[in-house]
Parts: C-alpha cells; structure tokens; sequence
C-alpha cells in the first residue's frame, strides 16, 4: 500500500507540463478511494516506465514505481492524497471514466500539451505503407468527438468521423493531416512528451505525398498553420 503523500498542489496550477500530465492520466490514470482505509489514490499505468518516472518526478512524487501484475512490464505510479485526488475530480477526472468521461475545461494556450499527453496514453503513430497514420482510441466517444473539434478549432485539420472497434471507438487521421498534427504536437513544444512517438512524427514532418492532395484535404486554416510542410 502506498503512503499517504504531503499536499501536493500539482493540479492546481495550469502549465505546459501539468496540462501534459492530466492528458497522460485522462488515457492512462485511474483514481479511487479505497474501500478499508479511505485513502484517496491517484494513479497511472504504463508500460514506458522511463517516462512513467518522468511524469512522477514532474508531480514531485516520491512513490515507487510498482509492477502491475506479476511477469508484467506494466508499471505504475501510485500516489495516495487527497487533495490531489479532489483537484482532479474538480478538472472533471472521475473514478471509473473509461466509458463516460468527457474532455476537461483545458485553457486554448495549453490544449497542444493536453492533447498530447492523451495521444501519448491512448493515441498511436504509425506507418500505414508509406503513409502516416494517427489513431487515438477511447472507450468515451464524446470525448474523441471533442478531441477531434479541439483539434480543428486549433489547427483547421477536419475532425474525423467516429469509428468503432469492439469495446472502444477511434479517430483516425493519415497522410499529410496525420503529418501536420504529427507537427503541431511534438515540433517546438518544451513540455513532456514520449520520446518513441515524438521520434516517429519527426518522421512524418520529413514525408511528402507522392502526388498532389485531393481537392478538400488542406483547408485555409491548415496552410496557415502549416505552410513550410505542405505541398
């Protein structure tokens, strides 16, 4: 059982890299009161357990990394506060969210390191063939339906549909929209990130199509925002 931990005001503040953070919980964290005791616990699982230490030593926690389960190489980060565990369910985090949570009251300037903590957690970057592919899988569809509008709003790339895969639901971007959210993710943010994805987009900033997007794929926005990368 984890120790109580001191106050811990990480989510209290809005930053680049709490923003990251509550983005990594919202697709990898659980929070939970624990039935015998009482302690309020704060949580995150991942198998990157060298990022998983980095995110505990931006929160200032103390607290061990564990083995989830035995001959796992899940690890997490348990951290048993109240306080903590109340901040979070006032930035809308809640127990059991898998299903039903939706996407938080995140200010515009830090949306970029919010969106990719939650990619980072729960999103993929890989090479379809020759083209780039960005998927973001959730068992929540609202929140993916407003993860893809947050994401328009900010860089013009469409919101794609909504699709679904046995118990979860995913969105999926390719070619040159994958590539310019790959770049308005990863490309000159100082925050967090995960060091293989962030690898692959730099990648992707290096790919051009073999031939000329259709006529719809680049809105306005998109050559605003992306104007050196695009064809």
């Amino acid at each position: 059982m984890a120790r109580p931990a001191a106050s811990n005001p990480f989510f209290r503040t809005w930053s680049p890299t709490m923003a990251y953070v509550l983005g990594y919980w919202w697709a990898d964290g659980y929070m939970r009161i624990h039935p015998n005791t009482g302690g309020h616990f704060v949580q995150i699982a991942s198998i990157d357990i060298e990022h998983l230490q980095a995110i505990a030593d931006a929160m200032g926690a103390t607290t061990a990394l564990r083995q989830v389960r035995k001959e796992s190489s899940c690890r997490e980060m348990v951290i048993c506060n109240q306080g903590l565990y109340h901040d979070l369910l006032n930035l809308g985090g809640i127990p059991n969210k898998s299903h039903v949570i939706g996407f938080p009251n995140v200010p515009t300037e830090y949306l970029v390191d919010f969106i990719r903590g939650f990619i980072d957690g729960d999103g993929t970057l890989v090479w379809n063939g020759d083209r780039p592919v960005i998927q973001i899988y959730s068992g929540s569809q609202q929140l993916l339906l407003e993860t893809g509008r947050y994401i328009e709003l900010m860089t013009g790339i469409p919101a794609p549909n909504i699709s679904h895969n046995r118990n979860n639901y995913y969105i999926k971007w390719s070619t040159i929209r994958a590539k310019c959210l790959a770049i308005w993710l990863y490309r000159n943010n100082n925050s967090l990130m995960l060091a293989r994805k962030a690898a692959i987009a730099q990648q992707f900033e290096q790919w051009q199509p073999k031939k000329s997007p259709e006529r719809g794929t680049i809105t306005e926005k998109m050559r605003l925002h992306f104007a050196n990368y695009l064809p």
